[in-house]
């Protein structure tokens, strides 16, 4: 489709915010002019997301969500029911933390997903550890990623856990006069 038809398809008042829903998307034309059938999908999935949530920002359009799952996880997994909207708010905190730059923002996200034992997938743990996944399983900081058999989309899905002497640690201490360890 040509992306000179978009604005009126989506009834935007300028072509910069067509093209400011294309670079969110990061969406590049296949030709001079045109876009391909898939960019299109992804755009309209967009304007619909943006019509159905007014306020909603571009940003805050839940990448990939509907490839992920078909609504909900097959309960042998041991997933949460409703994955979408787990993701969803994984990512809603995730930004918020990223918005304020909590400095403990990720840290916080990756607690968070292995208290409620939520699947994330590997650009995720990429995005929140700043380390490519690899192996099947690895350890980054307290916290162990470990590769499962699901996949989310194209990508593989890691179940996080944090490790037992996580919090060891932190019973140790030291007294102002003498140094003391205290061992649980």
């Amino acid at each position: 489709m040509k992306i000179s038809e978009l604005q009126t398809r989506y009834g935007l008042a300028s072509k910069q915010s067509v093209y400011d829903r294309m670079k969110a998307l990061q969406i590049t034309p296949v030709s001079r002019g045109e876009i391909s059938s898939d960019a299109l999908d992804e755009l309209d999935k967009l304007d619909k997301f943006l019509k159905s949530n007014p306020g909603a920002k571009i940003w805050e359009f839940p990448r990939d969500v509907e490839s992920l799952s078909s609504g909900q996880l097959d309960k042998s997994t041991g997933q949460l029911d409703n994955f979408n909207e787990t993701l969803q708010l994984v990512e809603a905190i995730a930004r918020h933390f990223g918005a304020k730059q909590d400095p403990i923002a990720n840290y916080k996200a990756l607690e968070y997903a292995a208290n409620h034992i939520i699947l994330l997938p590997s650009s995720k743990i990429k995005e929140l550890t700043g380390a490519k996944p690899s192996k099947s399983q690895f350890q980054r900081g307290t916290f162990v990623f470990t590769k499962t058999d699901n996949k989310i989309g194209r990508e593989a899905a890691w179940r996080v856990q944090m490790t037992a002497n996580a919090f060891r640690d932190a019973m140790r201490s030291k007294t102002a006069n003498n140094i003391r360890w205290l061992d649980p």
